[in-house]
């Protein structure tokens, strides 16, 4: 089975041999696109042997490891750690939080190619490898495996297409599953799944989600104030919509003009997933009528209506700003994006109908009265002008979201007590 996957991967990568070279040839892509290849001068990390390595995808796996990570720093002072991620987006987000803190080895993580796998691993000797939420790989698993690394899976999620990629691996998703010694995942749901695909039910167990752990803390009036001075927001009432995908934009935009009407101060901030398509939110808000800047430009509110927040880092703070949140990824067909965010800042959440992503939590959210699910885009101008319109409602909803948000804590003492375990230190 391995070497008729190691012979289907690398005919793939030659078919996608264009798109590579394509991506080396963009400089802001190069030395990522080299890493991921297991090519170039830098890409090996080079710290201490013996130590946890944490693997984290993109932005919101690494958002989620950090508390993680941090935690077992405190509990095992001594080791070594490692964080790797996998996109250029999450190499970005990982590397201004960990600035400050020397002590851990950031790195991309190369494919799933031998020759790249056996250098990593014979770079990191790692003590123990932890995966959060996903980006499993077969000759990572049988190449830990057969260096005998435990290895540990937090915060485990599994989607519904995930689940039928699952179904038709067959006997390799259970041997991807079996390579773990244990298994965390976020739900009852998650864990069904995985069981009905061959994860060990000895070693599968339900661990919660890391990010109730990550959820940032209540924006302090005085940061507040100062951020909203900064944007222009000062003494505007203003609406956001945060994590945004194509075809959602549009709505967000429709409902806004809609209650501007009725309130020509009120503001709205627009925080696309992808920071790289600003410029064209920007242009979707002025093809409408409405004047439109972005942050990334260094512009500010004052005297325009829509700002578009096309930068990194800056949207969990900026949640704190709005009298009511849409959160994206859930009209548009992708399962949804972090609710704890505004709901931490105390922000009644209004969401969409597809939120598999984060299943139990919207389900939750919207039960402990601090999310209101919408079921199309058309619903959104009535749901934000209901919040608007009544504010001792959204007070309310605001308060019961910032509740939810801190009594569902303890992941991550969960996963550190697994880890220690592992290394036979509980």
């Amino acid at each position: 089975m391995r070497a008729a996957y190691s012979l289907a991967l690398g005919l793939g990568i030659v078919f996608a041999s264009p798109l590579l070279a394509a991506r080396l040839a963009q400089g802001r892509y190069r030395k990522i696109a080299l890493a991921r290849l297991g090519l170039g001068r830098d890409w090996l990390p080079r710290p201490r042997p013996g130590g946890i390595w944490l693997h984290a995808l993109s932005v919101g796996e690494v958002k989620s490891a950090l508390p993680l990570l941090s935690a077992l720093g405190r509990r095992f002072p001594q080791v070594p750690l490692a964080l790797s991620v996998s996109t250029a987006q999450g190499l970005a987000v990982a590397g201004e939080a960990l600035a400050e803190k020397r002590e851990v080895s950031l790195f991309v993580r190369p494919l799933d190619l031998p020759w790249a796998v056996r250098r990593l691993l014979d770079s990191l000797q790692p003590r123990l490898f932890c995966l959060v939420e996903g980006d499993i790989w077969p000759n990572w698993q049988w190449e830990l495996g057969a260096r005998k690394v435990p290895r540990l899976l937090v915060n485990g999620r599994v989607s519904p297409r995930t689940y039928r990629g699952y179904r038709r691996l067959g006997p390799l998703a259970k041997a991807l599953w079996q390579g773990f010694d244990r298994v965390l995942v976020q739900t009852q749901v998650d864990y069904q799944r995985l069981a009905s695909v061959g994860a060990p039910l000895e070693r599968l167990a339900i661990g919660g989600n890391l990010k109730f752990d990550s959820a940032p803390a209540l924006l302090s009036p005085e940061r507040r104030l100062a951020l909203a001075a900064q944007w222009g927001l000062a003494g505007r009432p203003a609406l956001i919509a945060g994590s945004t995908h194509p075809g959602e934009e549009e709505a967000c935009l429709e409902a806004y003009a809609a209650l501007a009407v009725h309130d020509p101060e009120l503001a709205l901030i627009i925080a696309p997933r992808e920071i790289g398509r600003g410029q064209a939110v920007a242009q979707l808000a002025q093809a409408r009528g409405l004047r439109a800047v972005r942050v990334s430009q260094g512009a500010t509110l004052a005297g325009n209506q829509v700002l578009v927040l096309d930068v990194l880092g800056r949207l969990a703070e900026a949640y704190a700003l709005a009298r009511a949140a849409f959160v994206g990824g859930s009209l548009a067909p992708v399962g949804g994006h972090n609710l704890l965010e505004p709901a931490a800042q105390g922000v009644p959440t209004v969401f969409g109908p597809i939120t598999h992503n984060f299943l139990e939590m919207a389900r939750e959210l919207e039960a402990a009265g601090g999310g209101v699910r919408i079921a199309d885009g058309r619903e959104l101008a009535g749901a934000w002008g209901g919040l608007l319109n009544d504010p001792e409602r959204a007070q309310t909803m605001g308060r019961a979201g910032l509740e939810f948000c801190r009594a569902h804590g303890g992941a991550v003492q969960r996963a550190v007590e697994e880890a220690a375990a592992l290394m036979g230190e509980a």
